[in-house]
């Protein structure tokens, strides 16, 4: 009973969590703030990722329990205007992050991760 009880509430869980519709022709723009976190879900596994300003944005692929690296964690440092080239097993994608103290949310592709002042500093 317990497992059928953990298979529902996971099943649920990442039901509720859809992949990104990310263009492969156009450039995909996200406004994110300065000094968050945020995850972004892909449809295939990460093979390659070129930034232009590590300073500005640093992304990394997480290993999920499926170990497919299909997410992305995207740290933003400071503010600016950063791209990134994306390889996928799949396509190829262009992505700009343009990072700011003020920002408006428009796409909600991106996860906010929430990660406490203290736990960041430590980080650091």
């Amino acid at each position: 009973m317990k497992k059928i009880i953990i298979f529902m509430s996971i099943f649920f869980i990442t039901s509720q969590s859809g992949n990104c519709a990310l263009s492969q022709q156009d450039i995909n723009v996200f406004n994110i703030k300065e000094n968050d976190a945020y995850l972004l879900l892909l449809d295939s596994s990460v093979k390659n990722i070129n930034i232009s300003n590590k300073d500005i944005v640093n992304i990394n692929p997480v290993t999920s329990i499926e170990n497919d690296k299909k997410q992305l964690f995207i740290e933003v440092n400071k503010t600016g205007v950063c791209d990134v080239l994306l390889t996928s097993d799949n396509a190829e994608y262009r992505l700009r992050f343009i990072s700011g103290s003020f920002f408006r949310d428009e796409k909600t592709d991106l996860i906010r991760v929430d990660i406490p002042q203290n736990i960041k500093n430590e980080i650091q």
